[in-house]
Formats: structure tokens, C-alpha cells, sequence
């Protein structure tokens, strides 16, 4: 069978917009960022590998880092948390979210989340009040940022 240059063509332009957008919206992160997944609103999910800590015998601390496209409905909620909180949202480009992994109970938590703009200036900082441990499920997203978290490094 013998496809025609026409449908070669339509081809490579769909799977050209279909993994585009994750690659030309993504910030350009350095060997420290490890992509971990992707949102349910299909925002990718960062590990910075360089700010492991162990606050405590067992557990791991990892910074993420999510920059939403400013369509997704993720972005849409993180601007209406910030207006909330009287913050200037026009120029909200990334979250950091400082998570604590339980690496024997496959358990999560999110201890604190930093908003920035688009110089990478603090835009606010909040600590979570209602710290508790969520379980870590295989295949969810926070499975990838337990494994980085908790992975032997030399």
C-alpha cells in the first residue's frame, strides 16, 4: 500500500501539534530537573534533584516545579488563588511546590508552594496548615517524584 505524499505530510503535522506544545511551552530546565509526569490538565511536572533533603530518617524533600500553560485549568485556578490573596496574577508563570515523601510508605505530603512571575521573582509563599500524608498510588503522578525523591545518588 502506498501512501501519498499528501498523507505523509498531514501526518507528521498532527504528531507535529500533538507532542509540541509540551516541548515548546516547557521552560528550559537544567540537568537538575527531571521530567516526572504531567498534570491531569496535562501541565508537566518537574523534579529538581539538586534540592533533595532528609528532614527526618525515612522521608525525602523534593522541590517540583509546574509551569501551566496559560490556557490550562490549572493556571486558571492557581490565578484565582492569587487574586484571593490580593497577588498580581498577570504575570504568574511557575509554582514550586516543596514535597515530602515517606519512602517506606509510599506517602506524600506538601509542605510548601512558591508562585513566581516571569523574571522568576517570588510572586508569594505559603505554608500548607493541614500537613497530612497522602498514599502514593503506582502510575500517579506523584509516583515518578517518590522515585526521584528516594532513588540512591552518589
Amino acid at each position: 500500500m502506498k501512501i501519498s505524499s499528501r498523507y505523509k505530510i498531514i501526518f507528521c503535522a498532527v504528531f507535529f501539534f500533538a507532542l509540541a506544545p509540551a516541548t515548546l511551552c516547557a521552560e528550559k530546565m537544567t540537568d537538575n530537573w527531571r521530567v516526572t509526569g504531567y498534570t491531569k490538565y496535562r501541565d508537566a511536572v518537574f523534579a529538581d534533584v539538586s534540592r533533595i533533603t532528609s528532614p527526618a530518617p525515612g522521608i525525602k524533600a523534593i522541590w517540583i516545579k509546574i509551569a501551566p500553560a496559560s490556557k490550562s485549568q490549572y493556571s486558571q485556578m492557581i490565578r484565582e488563588y492569587l487574586q484571593q490573596e490580593g497577588k498580581n496574577v498577570r504575570d504568574f508563570k511557575f509554582i514550586e511546590i516543596l514535597c515530602e515523601i515517606d519512602c517506606s510508605g509510599q506517602l506524600i505530603r506538601f509542605v510548601k508552594f512558591a508562585y513566581f512571575d516571569n523574571s522568576g521573582r517570588t510572586i508569594h509563599t505559603v505554608a500548607e496548615t493541614n500537613l497530612r500524608w497522602l498514599l502514593i498510588l503506582q502510575g500517579n503522578i506523584w509516583y515518578n517524584v517518590g522515585k526521584e525523591a528516594c532513588a540512591e545518588r552518589k
